[in-house]
């Protein structure tokens, strides 16, 4: 992980600002083995299973994509913000050794993507769908992928703290400030907050076109409501045959921090908010957690999906 910071800090969360990759790759949560896992067992389930070419959209500085790498004959990374590609082949190619025979990069959406039809036999969308036309992308998936071939989205949200009631709620509090900055600032930011408060279920796959939807929640207690920052609301898109499972403590998505690491988590979140502007919040914060390391668990969703 060292190595991939300092590559980050070169060239920054994206070339037209933003968070600057090393906070980002220092205080998110890493993708652990089972994320890729549960990608694998799906996939695997199938017979008409093929390993030559997965598409990871929006991949950033291809944290996803370095796994895929493992498994699959070619990985294409695609992102729309400039400097991804860059910083993508520095990390996957230069420092983790990943052939570049392997790799393609492409700078571009995901609505509309470059990728022959039916050419690909995975798709992941991992925490980024919400910035999209989820039917634009969820289409441009499907024309993407062989018959048979698998769709994976993704999302996680910010942690919940466990068992200290008042330190949840100023961090609770911290984030509804957040999302009030950001749903001021447009129709994309607006949108966005609503898919991602219904845990991605305004996110439709179509049965017309979709066979074998799952859709796997982590550590939410039964429902979707840790996933909201805000009262924002979108109309659920599940399928009547979606199936749904809910997965409680799963500890690769749990750990213990304290007041320490929580502004710099909240700073890889943008846009930013100045400490001074909620400053009183990170003072609840601080007194509620009282000097004491808490357990934090963090939602996650994911979505699979059979070309059919």
């Amino acid at each position: 992980m060292s190595r991939m910071i300092t590559t980050a800090e070169k060239y920054g969360f994206s070339g037209r600002g933003g968070v600057d990759w090393s906070t980002y790759a220092a205080y998110r949560p890493v993708y652990p083995p089972s994320f890729f896992q549960r990608i694998y067992a799906y996939h695997s389930a199938k017979p008409q299973a093929a390993w030559s070419q997965a598409h990871d959209v929006g991949s950033g500085a291809g944290i996803v994509a370095a796994g895929l790498a493992g498994r699959f004959d070619r990985v294409v990374m695609s992102d729309p913000n400039d400097g991804y590609a860059a910083l993508g082949h520095k990390i996957l190619v230069d420092e983790l050794g990943i052939p570049a025979a392997k790799l393609v990069f492409l700078q571009e959406g995901a609505e509309k993507s470059s990728i022959a039809s039916d050419s690909v036999d995975l798709v992941t969308a991992c925490k980024m769908l919400h910035w999209t036309d989820t039917v634009l992308a969820v289409d441009e998936f499907h024309r993407q992928l062989k018959v048979g071939g698998t769709v994976v989205i993704t999302y996680y949200s910010r942690p919940r703290i466990v068992g200290n009631a008042a330190a949840q709620q100023a961090w609770r509090d911290i984030f509804g400030a957040f999302a009030e900055k950001i749903g001021a600032m447009g129709a994309l930011y607006d949108r966005g907050l609503r898919i991602v408060n219904s845990g991605l279920e305004s996110v439709e796959l179509p049965e017309a076109k979709w066979r074998g939807v799952k859709r796997i929640y982590i550590n939410t207690g039964g429902s979707v409501e840790p996933f909201a920052l805000d009262d924002r609301t979108a109309e659920s898109k599940v399928g009547e045959g979606d199936e749904k499972i809910w997965e409680e403590d799963d500890k690769d998505w749990m750990d213990v921090k304290g007041i320490d690491w929580f502004k710099p988590y909240f700073a890889t979140w943008t846009p930013q908010i100045p400490d001074a502007e909620i400053q009183c919040l990170w003072d609840k914060l601080e007194v509620a957690l009282s000097g004491q390391n808490v357990r934090v668990e963090t939602p996650v969703v994911l979505i699979f999906g059979t070309k059919a």
